[in-house]
């Protein structure tokens, strides 16, 4: 038999090297892969459960705000949320600019932003509108069961409302839409009253979609914690409506304050600031200014409200104290024994 070429033997090296290169970088991908899972096994488990679950967020409910009697001064209402999954919505048999015209039509928004949402590739999850009215959310659930629609779904949420409006708004502050504190006591105990979100895990598949038979884990959320205020909703209110009078008496045209103190113990029974605001719509417009071409949610808007209706006159002015600090002088001296109430000054 012929001995092989030096031409196949050259082809045949080669191919071996080649083979010995492929054999190497797979043992050494398996060993970083193994090595991997003990010095980074918790990552990597990690990145495994975020790959094989679908994460939904429960909302908790915010704590609710009390004056000192136990009378509610913010609580929360039931709303809800509406969402899509865009992958979802490609199965029903209606067509998805069927779909976005009625949802725009239900929901008071524009069209064109619900179809770019319900279309967005790669997406399982998008909000469509967030905290609205149950009436709302029960003509979508029906309008969903007449017409047989898919990938649309509704979620229990809460807003918040303040049954005084305008009661100790300086005090109480106001939340944003997803219910974080922005100003009072809202942002100041914020973590106290927001509470710790639940989770809804569901077995998913590569593609992102629900196994048929997959078990679901629910995290139930913690509500947050309730919180009692020294305010005294009769004396609160009382106070501002005299603070009103005198306005209108006097003439007043850079605001004024009022304080209502225990002089037991120092707690502070009312603190009144004028002008105020609607704690149920804080982004509205300020008094002066022509609602029709506010926008309060701007930058511009915010800075005038933070100069006008939100500024807490009461802890933010200085002003001298003139004859009202004549009490801390006169009972100094009777303390200290230097005069008695006979005493003439």
């Amino acid at each position: 038999m012929a001995k092989p070429s030096l031409t196949i033997k050259k082809r045949l090296l080669f191919l071996l090297i080649i083979f010995t290169i492929l054999v190497i970088a797979l043992l050494s991908r398996l060993a970083y892969i193994q090595i991997g899972r003990v010095v980074n096994g918790h990552d990597l488990l990690k990145e495994a459960f975020a790959q094989q679950n679908s994460d939904r967020l429960i909302s908790p409910e915010r704590g609710a705000i009390y004056d000192r009697n136990g009378k509610v001064l913010a609580v929360n209402g039931a709303v809800e949320t509406i969402t899509a999954d865009p992958e979802d919505i490609q199965k029903s048999k209606k067509s998805s600019e069927y779909i976005a015209e009625k949802l725009a039509e239900i929901l008071n928004v524009k069209k064109e932003d619900v179809l770019q949402k319900i279309t967005r590739k790669k997406s399982r999850y998008e909000v469509i509108k967030a905290k609205v009215d149950k009436e709302i959310g029960d003509r979508i659930k029906k309008w969903i069961k007449e017409e047989n629609i898919k990938g649309i779904y509704i979620y229990e949420d809460t807003k918040r409302y303040y049954p005084g409006r305008n009661l100790a708004a300086h005090i109480i502050g106001f939340t944003g839409m997803d219910n974080q504190g922005l100003y009072g006591i809202e942002k100041v105990l914020d973590k106290e009253l927001k509470g710790v979100p639940g989770r809804i895990l569901s077995e998913v598949d590569a593609g992102g979609r629900e196994l048929p038979f997959g078990v679901e884990k629910r995290i139930d959320a913690r509500d947050g914690l309730n919180v009692v205020l020294t305010i005294d909703e009769t004396i609160q209110y009382f106070a501002q409506k005299a603070l009103e009078k005198a306005i209108e008496d006097y003439k007043v045209m850079r605001g004024a304050v009022a304080i209502v103190m225990d002089p037991r113990n120092g707690d502070v029974l009312a603190m009144a600031s004028k002008p105020d605001f609607d704690l149920n719509d804080p982004f509205a417009a300020p008094p002066g200014v022509d609602p029709s071409t506010w926008q309060g949610n701007s930058q511009e808007g915010v800075n005038i409200l933070n100069r006008t209706v939100w500024r807490n006159k009461a802890i933010m002015d200085t002003y001298e104290p003139g004859s009202t600090f004549k009490a801390v002088t006169s009972a100094a001296g009777l303390e200290e024994g230097v005069i008695n109430p006979d005493s003439r000054v």
